[in-house]
């Protein structure tokens, strides 16, 4: 399995597992239990996926900002309020979650006070962290009202050339205008800039081109643990992650508040990993290894590969340009903002694909290499591309986490974790 950039990591994070934990703060996955009811509307709306990320990140900030407002023991995201130790988190953190969501669904509204009402049961005195999550809430939503997000799927091709992004399939395009969006912690969608893919006449383009048909090819790829991996990743990304992240923050009993600041960091990274790689993707335009066979012969001449040769990438491309891989991105800026919580030494946990496909890993860098090499096993990307997502997602995610939510004060509890879920 190709190694990514791990030599070139500047940060060195504790292989113990070490966790921060508030003495004692409350434990609850109430963060997590609120992604999984926005998850479900969010489907049952038929939400696209960038409009879905965005959804989640300003949930997941607010209910952190609120958590945090009890407490104090961060730098906050965007509320710039006072903290009140008085106030009930758990009351807090639930309507933060209530108004972003009905303000974002408003249609859903009955279904989520419904929801926060019964997560409100048990408390006696709620009415001071109620006011403060409202807060919170309205804070977060003005801080986002204005940030261009655009979520239309309109999308005009370049010309037929050769290495000239070509729509392979007729299902709608993927955010084409997510790029024009304001990112949650990076400056820019080019706050980290991504250098153009090589030239279709280089070797380097030649041989990836070559090594995508030989090992992602449905005609090609016979070896049954690369047609699983390339199967179980090809629908991960955001919210593969999200599920790693809820099931390790279960298995160390993280309290709330940590729940919440690990949720809003991965889903920060995240959301600005898709803007800025989403931004070059748009940018350089370049097509799918799939156009580049259907070319041969036509527009485009390879000196190994034959214009009769029929070949089809093992799982379907996604519907936007090719470089830099996404999946790529999004995992390398989650194993960054991972590793910053839970340290980069062995964490054991199940994912659970899509088609009742599963694995076990022990490592979150272990399932970001395997996500990465599955897009060349699917026959969807070249390797230069993933290099090069690598490469921008650990950018973005060890900025996010150097710079996103520290601490304000020394925290001298620790609790030593090894995932077990």
């Amino acid at each position: 399995m190709t190694t990514r950039f791990t030599w070139l990591k500047t940060i060195a994070y504790s292989g113990a597992l070490a966790l921060v934990i508030t003495g004692g703060a409350a434990k609850a996955e109430l963060a997590a239990d609120w992604q999984d009811t926005a998850m479900g509307l969010f489907n049952a709306e038929k939400w696209p996926g960038a409009k879905r990320q965005r959804a989640l990140t300003i949930l997941h900030t607010a209910m952190f900002d609120a958590a945090n407002a009890v407490e104090g023991t961060y730098a906050p995201y965007a509320y710039t309020g006072s903290t009140n130790p008085d106030a009930s988190a758990q009351a807090a953190v639930n309507q933060a979650a209530l108004h972003v969501l009905s303000v974002l669904m408003p249609e859903r509204k009955a279904e989520l006070e419904i929801a926060a009402k019964e997560r409100l049961a048990n408390l006696k005195s709620p009415q001071s962290g109620i006011a403060l999550g409202q807060a919170v809430a309205e804070q977060i939503l003005a801080a986002r009202a204005s940030d261009n997000a655009n979520f239309s799927v309109d999308y005009t091709p370049g010309p037929t050339e050769a290495g000239v992004y070509q729509p392979t399939s007729e299902r709608e395009m993927v955010a084409p205008k997510i790029r024009e969006m304001k990112p949650f912690v990076l400056s820019s969608a080019t706050h980290f800039r991504v250098p153009p893919p090589p030239a279709l006449e280089s070797m380097q383009y030649q041989r990836g081109l070559s090594e995508v048909v030989e090992m992602g090819g449905k005609e090609t790829q016979t070896n049954e643990d690369n047609v699983f991996i390339a199967k179980l990743h090809a629908g991960s990304g955001s919210g593969a992650w999200n599920q790693i992240a809820r099931k390790s923050s279960a298995s160390c009993d993280l309290s709330m508040l940590e729940e919440a600041r690990t949720l809003a960091l991965l889903n920060i990274a995240l959301t600005d990993a898709l803007v800025a790689g989403f931004n070059a993707k748009y940018e350089y335009a370049l097509w799918r290894p799939q156009t580049a066979m259907e070319a041969l012969g036509k527009t485009y001449k390879h000196p190994t590969l034959k214009a009769d040769m029929e070949w089809s990438s093992l799982v379907p491309a996604p519907m936007h340009p090719e470089y830099p891989c996404q999946h790529c991105t999004s995992g390398s800026a989650a194993q960054e903002i991972m590793e910053s919580v839970f340290g980069d030494g062995k964490m054991a946990f199940t994912f659970n694909g899509k088609g009742g496909l599963s694995k076990d890993y022990v490592s979150f860098q272990q399932f970001a290499e395997e996500e990465s090499e599955s897009r060349v096993l699917g026959g969807v990307h070249y390797r230069r591309s993933n290099a090069v997502g690598d490469m921008l997602g650990y950018q973005i995610g060890s900025y996010v986490a150097e710079t996103s939510l520290q601490p304000l004060k020394q925290i001298s509890d620790i609790k030593k974790c090894a995932g077990s879920r």
